[in-house]
């Protein structure tokens, strides 16, 4: 601890180095004649004590360092702006020595103090209020300009909370926040917003750097975790967004959560940078909101629809309705750039029967044109579970459209499958007892387990295709896309490889045992004529062989 001495007697010098020569441990005095000097002493870092007369007090709430008055006699209170005072004529060493040790205590609990009002105690990484700090410096010191904010969420990560327990949870975390670390270089920043919620502030300065170290951050934190001995998988949601000179901290963080939520409609490790295009026209997600709700009245939404090989086969046995939106002066949009929109606003729920009753309609059309047996699979959000209207609306729904059951097979993903797990299942139940058959979208990229799976009417499960990417490169992802359809088969499930887009994939998969293969190696999303098309001539193919 460094002492320095403002004072205008030169008694008070002699006192307290005579005090400070008879302690154990030595200390050195700086004296300074006046406050220039004083500050300068001061400024220095490390521990600093000022001790200080009356008449030299610094002005109360001003003033960064721990102060000790000099007074003649014991006041009657605590002096303002001081920690403590030291009587002349009483200063011995030992008192001294407990008012330097209360000093140094009090100094580091307030070094503590600050330290953790800016810093989350369990990672150690700046924490919200330290880390909307580091961002307006920064946005300050680059004049807003070469920098890309990123807000990452972990999907369903409450679900290890309940099922492995808090402490498993924060284990987790601290994983994910050293998987991040491991990424990122000098001059990028890392914070802590909340429970499963990060912020990174990137150094854009290099064009597509942000975007190549986007792809690095979802490809790490899609491997498996581990925690008390058993693997788990987490999907995860990343939103950048980029500064601007005209953008405040504010605004960058509201255009990186927008990101965020678009990222989340699908589901994985995936990650979305804000388009300007995308969110100018509408203005605010109040006027895309209305524009759906339009939309959705003026019959502007269209179904596309991919198309499942059997790779034993070789022939077409389902199809994918994948909801377009054919907006008026944007174009064509992907489902990534209004769905998340309506899952918030609630616009999910009649969005979601519109196409149902068009993917039953288009069910009939393809029956009576000849396509054979396919099944129809459809998205189905959470929102609809909790719909009291489902079962009676789809009741309705096939009976108008003639068709059967049987045939129809609804997607789910395992964030809807894990949340409120005993409502899904009574609801899944239901829907099954009519015939309707269930398929599990994206597996592996959230929390569930083949154990819990065994208690639901599930059919199908569907292979994400993050993993199937990386099957040729990395062998580990190979391993464990051949482990996961072993484990399906043995309960007696087919399996759906997604993102299928070259020959040696396809190859591996046939290996694996896998069912059936999805992707673009056999077709993109078609609209229905051409759909039609396409299967006719599959059918031709067939019928000359």
């Amino acid at each position: 601890m460094r002492l320095v001495l403002l004072a205008e007697e030169p008694a008070w010098r002699e006192h307290l180095q005579a005090a400070l020569n008879a302690l154990p441990t030595p200390h050195q005095l700086f004296v300074a004649d006046d406050w220039a000097a004083a500050n300068a002493y001061l400024g220095e870092s490390g521990f600093n004590l000022l001790l200080t007369t009356p008449r030299y007090r610094p002005e109360s709430g001003r003033f960064p360092w721990p102060t000790v008055l000099l007074v003649e006699q014991d006041p009657a209170e605590l002096p303002e702006g001081a920690i403590d005072w030291l009587v002349g004529p009483q200063l011995v060493p030992e008192l001294l020595r407990r008012c330097l040790h209360y000093a140094r205590e009090r100094c580091h609990l307030q070094s503590i103090l600050q330290r953790l009002s800016v810093q989350d105690p369990l990672t150690g990484i700046a924490n919200r209020q330290g880390f909307q700090a580091l961002m307006a410096t920064e946005l300050l010191a680059h004049d807003g300009d070469e920098l890309v904010l990123g807000i990452l969420d972990l999907d369903n990560f409450r679900r290890v909370n309940d099922a492995l327990g808090h402490q498993a949870g924060d284990r987790l975390i601290v994983q994910v926040v050293a998987r991040l670390k491991a990424k990122l270089e000098v001059g990028d920043r890392l914070g802590r917003l909340g429970g499963d919620e990060f912020a990174l502030l990137l150094d854009a300065s290099t064009p597509g750097r942000a975007e190549r170290l986007a792809d690095q951050l979802m490809e790490s934190l899609a491997e498996p975790y581990w925690i008390d001995g058993e693997s788990l998988m987490l999907g995860c949601s990343l939103g950048l967004a980029r500064a601007k000179a005209d953008t405040d901290a504010d605004q960058l963080l509201w255009l990186a959560q927008i990101a965020m939520r678009h990222a989340k409609a699908s589901q994985g490790c995936t990650w979305y940078l804000y388009n300007e295009r995308v969110n100018r026209s509408a203005g605010s997600l109040a006027d895309l909101e209305g524009e759906l709700r339009r939309a959705l009245r003026r019959d502007d939404l269209e179904l596309h629809y991919q198309p499942r090989l059997c790779i034993e086969t070789g022939r077409i046995v389902g199809i994918e309705a994948l909801v377009r939106w054919r907006h008026a002066e944007r174009g064509l949009l992907a489902p990534d750039e209004f769905i998340p929109m309506a899952e918030e606003s609630g616009l999910i729920v009649p969005l979601g029967y519109w196409v149902i009753s068009r993917a039953l309609r288009d069910m009939q059309s393809l029956r009576e044109d000849g396509a054979g047996e396919l099944h129809m699979a459809v998205n189905l959000s959470f929102r609809q579970f909790q719909d009291n209207q489902l079962l009676s609306t789809l009741e309705r729904l096939i009976h108008e459209r003639g068709v059967d059951p049987h045939w129809l097979e609804f997607e789910l993903t395992e964030t809807a499958v894990m949340r409120r797990s005993d409502q899904v299942r009574g609801t899944m139940n239901a829907l099954a007892a009519l015939g309707v058959r269930f398929s599990l979208d994206d597996f592996g990229t959230g929390f569930s387990s083949f154990v819990h799976l065994s208690r639901l009417p599930i059919s199908l499960l569907k292979i994400d295709k993050s993993f199937v990417d990386k099957m040729n490169t990395r062998p580990q992802n190979g391993r464990l896309v051949r482990a996961m359809i072993s484990l399906a088969h043995e309960l007696g499930l087919e399996v759906v490889a997604e993102g299928v887009e070259g020959p040696a994939q396809l190859g591996q998969l046939r290996r694996f045992g896998a069912d059936q293969v999805q992707g673009y190696l056999i077709s993109k999303p078609l609209p229905l004529a051409e759909l039609g098309r396409f299967l006719a001539e599959g059918r031709e193919a067939h019928a000359s062989a």
